[in-house]
Formats: C-alpha cells, sequence, structure tokens
C-alpha cells in the first residue's frame, strides 16, 4: 500500500489530466449503464405497444450515446497516456538526476545492466499501471456496482440468484493476486540479471574474444535467459489456471441469469425488455472482473518494478554540497595539502584492516609538479580521487589553498581539477565534442590548440573529417595511445589550476611520450601537476616524486635523493635500466 501511494503522489503535476479522464470515464460507464434501460424501453414500449415513433426515438437515443462515448474514450485515452508519459518523465528525470550526484563509492558496487533495466523496463511497469491499469480499475468498479444497482432496481430476485458464482470468482481473484505478485517480483530481478550479464558481455567483447570464451558467455546467458524463460512460465502457469476458471463462473453467471430470466418472464414477473437489458447488464458484472485478473497483473508488476526504482532514488547522497552552499571556487591557485589523511571504503572495518591510505601528510605548493609512484594497490589513484572528492576522507583533511575541499561548492571544485584518468573513456560523439567536453562553449582555436599539445591535433587534421570524426562508444576507432591522448587534451582545455595525470602516457611509445613531456612543460608552467606513473621516464622532471606503499608515505625527495636510497625508487629504476638494456 506504501508503495501505491507514492506513485500516486507522482500524479500530482498532472492533477487536472487525472480529473478530466476520470470525468471521461464517468461518464462513458454512465452511457453503459444507460444503454441497456434503453433497450429494455424499446422491447416494453416501442415493440410491445407497437409504437413506431418510440422505437425510433429510442434507437437514435442509442445511436447518439454511442456516438458520445466513443469521442469520449477517445479523449480519455489520449489523457490517460498523457498521465502516464508524464509519470515516466518525471521518474526517469528524477532516477537518472539522483544517479548524477551518486558517488563513486555507490558505482564501485552498481551493476550497470541492473540499472538500465531500473531507468527502462521497471520505470515502463509503473507507467502502465499509472497511466492505464489504475484508472481502469476504477473504471471496472464503477461499472461493477452501478451494474448492480440498476439490476436489483428493475428486477432484484434474479440479480441476487444470478450473482450466486460471483463469490467463487472473487474468491480466485483473491488467490491469483496472492501468487502473482512475488512471481512479477522474481521476473523484474531477473530481468536485470539477465540485462547485466548482456551489458557486461557487450562491454567486454573484446576479452571475450581475446580468450576465446564466446561459448562460455554463451552458456552463462543461456542460463540467465532459461531461469527468466522459467520464472515466465510460472507467472504463466497462475494466469492460465485463474483465467480459464474466472472465464467459466463468468460464463455460468450469464447461464443462470438467463434461465432464471426465462423463467421469471414465462411467469409475468419479469418484462421481456427486462430481460433483454439483464444480459446486456450482465457483462457489466463479467467484464469488470475478468478484466480485472489482467489489471492485477499490471499492478504486480508495478508493485514489484516500483520499489526497485526508488532504491535507487533513495540511495543517500554521501557527497554533496556543504549546507551554505560552499566556497566558490574561483581563485583557487593550487596549494594542495594532505594533512592526516586515512581512507577507508565505507564497507571497510576500520578497525580490523588497513584502510587504501593512512596517515599521510603532505604539503604541496602552487605550480609544483609531483610525481607520485608506487606498486599497483598502494593508493596512487586514491590519493588524486581525495582531492576531487570522488571519496571523502575517513579521517584528517585535504585542503587546497588552506580550505578543507569539504567546504567548497562541489562543481566548481571539480572543474579547477583537470584530470586525464587511468582508464579512457570517450563518448560516441565527434572527436570536437570530446576534447571541448568540460568546456563546451571552447573556441575552434582553443580545441586545436590543447590537441596540439597531447599531440593529437596531426592525427586529427589527417582524418577523413577531422575534428567533426564520430568515434564509436569508448572511443572504438582510435587506439589506446589515442584515446588517452584524446582525453590528455580534454583536459588541457579546461586549463585547470591542478592538473592531474594518472598514467596519461601509458598507452603511448616512449617516442611520443618524450614529445607529450616536452609539450606538457609548457603546459605545467604555473600548475600544480600531480603524475601517477609507473615509467621512470615520465616523472623524471617532477619538483618532487612520493613513493606509496601499502598506503603510507615510505619516500620523498627529488629524482637524485630517492636514487641515493635504497628502496622502491631505486629498485624500480634499475629495473627499467635493465629492461632498457636487455
Amino acid at each position: 500500500m506504501k508503495v501505491l501511494l507514492r506513485l500516486m503522489k507522482y500524479l500530482r503535476p498532472s492533477t487536472k489530466w487525472v480529473v478530466l479522464s476520470l470525468s471521461l470515464l464517468i461518464l462513458g460507464t454512465l452511457i453503459d449503464l444507460i444503454a441497456p434501460w434503453l433497450l429494455k424501453e424499446v422491447f416494453d414500449n416501442g415493440i410491445a405497444k407497437k409504437n413506431t415513433s418510440v422505437i425510433l426515438g429510442l434507437t437514435l437515443a442509442l445511436a447518439g450515446i454511442q456516438v458520445i462515448k466513443s469521442f469520449a474514450m477517445f479523449l480519455q485515452g489520449r489523457s490517460q497516456e498523457l498521465v502516464g508519459q508524464n509519470v515516466v518523465f518525471t521518474l526517469r528525470k528524477q532516477m537518472y538526476e539522483h544517479l548524477q550526484k551518486l558517488s563513486f563509492s555507490y558505482y564501485d558496487k552498481a551493476k550497470t545492466g541492473q540499472l538500465m533495466s531500473r531507468m527502462t523496463g521497471d520505470i515502463e511497469a509503473v507507467k502502465n499501471f499509472i497511466g492505464f491499469g489504475a484508472l481502469n480499475m476504477v473504471g471496472g468498479l464503477l461499472t461493477f456496482i452501478g451494474t448492480i444497482i440498476f439490476m436489483v432496481i428493475m428486477q432484484w430476485q434474479v440479480t441476487l440468484l444470478s450473482m450466486s458464482t460471483i463469490p467463487l470468482l472473487v474468491f480466485i481473484l483473491f488467490r491469483f493476486n496472492k501468487k502473482v505478485g512475488p512471481a512479477w517480483g522474481q521476473i523484474r530481478e531477473q530481468m536485470g540479471r539477465l540485462t547485466t550479464t548482456l551489458q557486461e558481455n557487450i562491454s567486454g567483447i573484446r576479452v571475450v574474444k581475446a580468450f576465446a570464451r564466446e561459448q562460455a558467455e554463451q552458456v552463462k546467458f543461456e542460463k540467465r535467459n532459461d531461469e527468466n524463460f522459467d520464472t515466465n512460465m510460472e507467472r504463466a502457469k497462475l494466469e492460465a489456471k485463474a483465467f480459464p476458471m474466472m472465464g467459466f463462473y463468468g460464463g455460468l453467471t450469464f447461464l443462470i441469469m438467463i434461465w432464471l430470466g426465462a423463467y421469471y418472464v414465462a411467469k409475468g414477473q419479469m418484462t421481456l425488455g427486462t430481460f433483454m437489458a439483464f444480459q446486456w447488464y450482465t457483462w457489466g458484472i463479467i467484464w469488470p472482473l475478468n478484466m480485472l485478473g489482467w489489471q492485477i497483473n499490471i499492478m504486480q508488476q508495478a508493485i514489484k518494478a516500483a520499489p526497485r526504482v526508488f532504491e535507487v532514488v533513495d540511495t543517500p547522497i554521501d557527497i554533496s554540497d556543504p549546507a551554505n552552499g560552499g566556497i566558490a571556487s574561483a581563485p583557487i591557485k593550487g596549494n594542495v595539502t594532505f594533512e592526516h589523511v586515512s581512507f577507508h571504503f565505507a564497507d571497510q572495518d576500520q578497525e580490523k584492516e588497513e584502510g587504501i591510505l593512512q596517515d599521510i601528510l603532505l604539503d604541496v605548493r602552487e605550480g609544483e609538479i609531483i610525481a607520485v609512484l608506487g606498486a599497483t594497490g598502494s593508493g596512487k589513484s586514491s590519493l588524486i580521487a581525495l582531492m576531487s572528492r570522488f571519496y571523502d576522507v575517513s579521517e584528517g583533511r585535504v585542503l587546497i589553498d588552506g580550505v578543507d575541499v569539504r567546504d567548497y561548492e562541489l562543481d566548481g571544485l571539480r572543474r579547477k581539477i583537470g584530470i586525464v584518468p587511468q582508464e579512457t573513456f570517450l563518448f560516441s560523439a565527434s572527436i570536437r565534442e570530446n576534447i571541448a567536453y568540460g568546456v563546451p562553449e571552447a573556441t575552434q582555436e582553443q580545441i586545436e590548440w590543447a590537441a596540439t599539445k597531447a599531440q593529437i591535433h596531426t592525427y586529427i587534421e589527417s582524418m577523413p573529417f577531422g575534428y567533426d570524426t564520430l568515434i564509436g562508444e569508448r572511443g572504438v576507432g582510435l587506439s589506446g595511445g589515442q584515446r588517452q591522448r584524446v582525453a590528455l587534451a580534454r583536459a588541457i582545455l579546461m586549463d585547470p589550476p591542478i592538473l592531474v595525470l594518472d598514467e596519461a602516457t601509458a598507452s603511448v611509445d616512449t617516442a611520443t611520450e618524450s614529445a607529450i613531456h616536452e609539450e606538457l612543460l609548457e603546459v605545467m608552467k604555473g600548475r600544480t601537476t600531480f603524475i601517477i606513473a609507473q615509467r621512470l621516464s615520465s616523472v623524471k622532471r617532477a619538483d618532487r616524486i612520493i613513493v606509496l606503499d601499502q598506503g603510507k608515505v615510505v619516500q620523498q625527495g627529488t629524482h637524485k635523493e630517492l636514487f641515493e636510497q635504497d628502496g622502491f625508487f631505486r629498485n624500480l629504476f634499475e629495473m627499467q635500466e635493465a629492461a632498457s638494456v636487455g
């Protein structure tokens, strides 16, 4: 009931259309109730009395109200669809906006396929009930009650006796509603898993083919597909049991009414017109109850789908602007301080397990170039992520220009930190749009300047459509190195006071890397720069090198100072020197 009440709140913006739909529904229901009564009058006051004028008048009246009903149904259908689409629009907008506000910690656990299933199929199920099922249930109820009232007024004995099978029909509906709800819950969940499997396979198709795992992936998908098929068949079995029985009892009601009606007409206790009207009215009892089975289906889909949508919408936003709106970030210069910073993931036991970062003390001056080295899993990327508030520190503070990053206005803070991530992502758009993603108003000259600094301008110019060349999803159509350089140009174009290069040249050859670093010298001038790298060639121009190991700063100094010490840096230097000689 709570789910239904919450869904009804989404009807408020469309109140006038709901009222219009309901009014037209009531009008259509009244016409359906009046029509059999007019038929009764045709027989009793027209045919029985051989009054042709009454027959003609009542027939024309029947035709007229049917025209009115048809027009009302047209308007009602349009209004209902508008209400449903407004609900879908609002729900999708609300869910998408909320997804944009959720932090990295949410996406670390969330499955893309599940989110896609909720954004599409689940919201569509809600729309079907709100825009169609709910109002039709109301219409069915009004028709059922109104029909009984009209029939009782005309001939109450036949009415009550004919309805003797209705309790059995209602009992079947009750049992069906009780069982079909859990079935639809399983179907919605399994559809999410099926979508997740499909999404992962398409996203990782290169890995699948590289390891010749097509058959294994097909087996995995078939398993999910079989589970979905079996659950749908279980739900279909429930329908196959319930709907024929409902049809049987409905037909039995009709047969009882014919037998009793004919008997009462023969005894002179019921007119022929009333008997004819009762045949029409009987469907006003049977049809709403039979249709209720389908409407219960629609309702249960919505009841099981809506919580999956609300689960996303209700997820707390753990990283957001301060209550006062935050400090404007326009004057940021680039002084960065890590003050006894520790970081644990939200689900990590901070007392039993060591964190990703532990008691980091680091002071970076404006314009300084800092290289961050360390083995995989040492916490290099996490250190940088805390600066942009992709995550919040567990202990300590990260300060930029002496201000805690949690006190800055969030969007403004992130616009001041240009990041070239380790995992390059490009959108399905033109190269121009990808480079200008952070600065959509950038001129062609500015875009070309950034591309030149990233050593990608010449290649783009050689393409058939230049900067207007469309690239596929995730940058398909470009090599790994080219994608990285486009991402580098995207960060450079933002002209941020703080620049982060997270393995930004890992996918390019050493000659291109050297050329990029020569161009970056001018870009990095006067800009605080963090370089996360594995190759020492990437960090030789750094003012200072920070070495992380298991979340702690174990070495810190210049290239020369660290080379003179035993430790990770010199070991890495010697390994790379040996590799280059070999």
